[in-house]
């Protein structure tokens, strides 16, 4: 009989086991519904970046790479690192999965990782507000209140941004392991699961790992200091921390070390532009979506993020309970509630400040481009907030009829945040087939204009990157350049709305003229009749007139003014010279040339970056220098004095971070399997 009933009860407990997950698994899908067409790619930024990141991860897995760090197809073929200064455990996952499970359709692989994301984040949040207050009706709901921040649903499916996303998935993850090695700190468990939840939060958003870290230190150092006694705790955590920080170093390292000289550095070491679409007080607080018409470049300019009512009732009720010294009937609740409090008004003040104080901060904390992107902080602090305020309401007398009403109100005040879908003028077949960054492709390129240093050679100089050239416009070429120059000359290359005749126009003399007959022209234009440019002279004036009967602001699309003749004839093979001859074979790019001996330098088409790169020749290593090559740094050697050469070069890193990663790795996988093992020993 006792047998029956307990075998009863096992049965009985299957729904409740498998309610949670399935419970979070549909909130998640119904979170990106706006988005989950199989067909139709979704008219938002970030979105078509990240699928292109995507469709190109599957490529680097197929080529070989592990973990990934390039894109082979963008930049012309130039191996774009963007998975090495991105974002890369996030797309080796959506890439193994549009690789194994979706092969056809790299739209449902990224669904399945945002899907993913969400339904962690859902079911790590549940686990942490129930930590907090042991009420499954107050965690559930708090874990919907989560999702359904205002702000998640803004990056889900206005922005489409995907590492963001599973970074916010994680983020519970994090704080539920960071608590559990703080009251355990003696458990080898806790080091291997803290330690891989902050590799993963590092490598999937850093943004996120480093704001998350920000606050995670002041509520630890905050409990601590309410409990001394608890130093090693802390100590204990940091080493955690640390250990994770030493699984990511291959990723980290040269972020930190190169960071500041990329063009995208410009958005992000200035407190300025943290400011620039500052949200007001009116429209954080607001019940309902506040937009703003006109603006098409962003979907923060059109729907303003708000932290939603929910989670102002919550804070709102959380300290005036605090003020009243009022309790919820949890001691670990009350105990945590101060330091919560603390740090979620610290992170409203940054995202609202009415003063600019982001200019005293260390420049870690800039990274975050806008200060509206802290609300990431401010919702899963208010989540718990809500877990607490939400038993002090009910005086602990939850159940799963306040669970459900709960449930629909929550999701029905997130309701104006929720968008109508819209589409990009985009075919998917032809963007699978031909993927490609919409914007911000040039991101992680070296910014040399600010940064001279990284310049060791010069090919060709970009002197106005125009894609519209104006005839009758002075454009200035500076002496000190042309200096520089043995035959200088002016390179144009464009499309002519129709036949025409073009003179260039040299310091108001005409240097030249060609009558353009196709609608595609290149024009070389040699400046050797110039012979002022001396370093001290002004700068040359260059314009481009016709004596046709043209429209006086008839302008010309062109891929800009190229400045070139820093070489004397037949001493470099230049890129143009060397592509045709370089193959891929897997990681690798390979050149095979025959190197004249009059050659004393030899362009790559290989993005340049300093000790990052593995450059061989026949074989033996060889160092290697930066050649300015138009608007990009690249790749250039010196050749051998065999005639025949084999050049091999692969992006591999940094090889003292690789190393060391790799050994932290070794540690933890020996340590997971003494972990494992020692119990059938004792």
């Amino acid at each position: 009989m006792l047998g029956i009933r307990r075998e009863m009860k096992l049965k009985g407990s299957w729904p409740k086991v498998i309610f949670t997950p399935l419970f979070f698994a549909l909130l998640a899908a119904a979170l990106l519904a706006p988005i989950a067409s199989e067909t139709a790619i979704p008219n938002l930024g970030d979105y078509i970046i990240h699928l292109a990141a995507v469709i190109q991860a599957k490529m680097g897995w197929m080529e070989g790479q592990f973990p990934l760090r390039v894109m082979p197809m963008e930049l012309s073929g130039w191996r774009y690192p963007f998975y090495q200064f991105s974002s890369p455990t996030t797309y080796m996952i959506a890439g193994l999965i549009y690789q194994w499970l979706t092969p056809a359709n790299p739209l449902i692989a990224i669904k399945i990782t945002i899907w993913l994301g969400l339904f962690l984040g859902g079911l790590y949040m549940n686990r942490l507000a129930y930590w907090l207050v042991p009420s499954k009706p107050a965690a559930l709901l708090a874990s919907v209140v989560y999702l359904f921040a205002p702000y998640h649903i803004i990056i889900v499916n206005h922005l489409g941004s995907l590492n963001e996303i599973v970074a916010l998935g994680i983020l519970p993850a994090a704080l539920y392991y960071t608590l559990q090695r703080y009251y355990h700190p003696a458990d080898d468990k806790t080091l291997l699961q803290l330690g891989f939840i902050w590799y993963l939060l590092i490598t999937i958003h850093i943004v996120t790992f480093i704001y998350t870290s920000f606050f995670f230190a002041i509520l630890f150092f905050l409990i601590t200091c309410k409990n001394p006694t608890r130093f090693r705790s802390l100590l204990s955590v940091g080493t955690a921390y640390c250990f994770g920080c030493l699984l990511a170093i291959w990723f980290l390292a040269p972020i930190f070390l190169l960071e500041k000289y990329f063009i995208l550095s410009s958005t992000y070491n200035n407190p300025a532009y943290l400011r620039l679409f500052h949200p007001f007080l009116s429209q954080l607080l607001f019940p309902a979506a506040s937009i703003t018409t006109g603006y098409k470049s962003s979907a923060l300019m059109t729907i303003h993020p708000a932290v939603g009512w929910p989670i102002i009732l919550a804070a709102g009720i959380c300290f005036y309970a605090y003020l009243n010294r009022l309790s919820c009937g949890h001691k670990r609740a009350d105990y945590w509630l101060p330091p919560l409090l603390a740090i979620f008004f610290i992170a409203f003040f940054m995202v609202w400040s009415p003063f600019n104080f982001w200019r005293w901060l260390p420049q870690p904390l800039l990274v975050a481009q806008h200060c509206w992107r802290l609300l990431s902080q401010v919702i899963w602090i208010g989540a718990l907030l809500f877990a607490w305020a939400i038993c002090w309401l009910f005086k602990n007398r939850l159940d799963q009829r306040h669970a459900i009403i709960g449930t629909l109100l929550i999701v029905m005040s997130a309701n104006p945040w929720f968008p109508v879908s819209e589409s990009a003028q985009i075919n998917p077949t032809n963007f699978i087939q031909h993927p490609y960054l919409i914007y911000n492709e040039d991101a992680y390129l070296i910014n040399f204009n600010h940064y001279t240093n990284f310049v060791d050679t010069i090919d060709s100089v970009l002197i106005y990157p125009t894609h519209s050239l104006k005839l009758n416009t002075i454009y200035r070429i500076p002496s000190s350049l042309l200096q520089l120059t043995v035959a200088p000359s002016i390179v144009l290359e464009g499309d002519l709305p129709y036949p025409m005749q073009l003179n260039a126009v040299v310091n108001h003399k005409i240097l030249a003229t060609s009558r353009m007959n196709s609608a595609h022209f290149r024009w070389r234009i040699p400046l050797n009749a110039v012979t002022d440019y001396n370093v001290n002279a002004p700068p040359l004036e260059l314009m481009f007139t016709t004596n046709e009967n043209r429209p006086a602001h008839l302008t010309i699309p062109t891929k800009g003014i190229l400045l070139t003749g820093f070489f004397k004839p037949n001493e470099v093979l230049d890129i143009q010279q060397v592509q045709p001859h370089c193959q891929q074979e897997r990681k690798n790019t390979v050149c095979t040339l025959t190197v004249p001996p009059s050659v004393h330098l030899v362009e790559l088409p290989i993005l340049y970056y300093p000790d990052l790169l593995s450059v061989t020749i026949n074989g033996k290593s060889v160092p290697y220098q930066s050649v300015l090559y138009q608007g990009r740094l690249v790749t250039g050697i010196i050749p051998q004095p065999e005639q025949s050469e084999v050049i091999k070069v692969r992006f591999q890193g940094l090889p003292w971070a690789n190393t060391v990663s790799f050994l932290a790795w070794g540690v933890w996988v020996l340590l997971y399997l003494f972990v494992n093992i020692r119990p059938y020993y004792d």
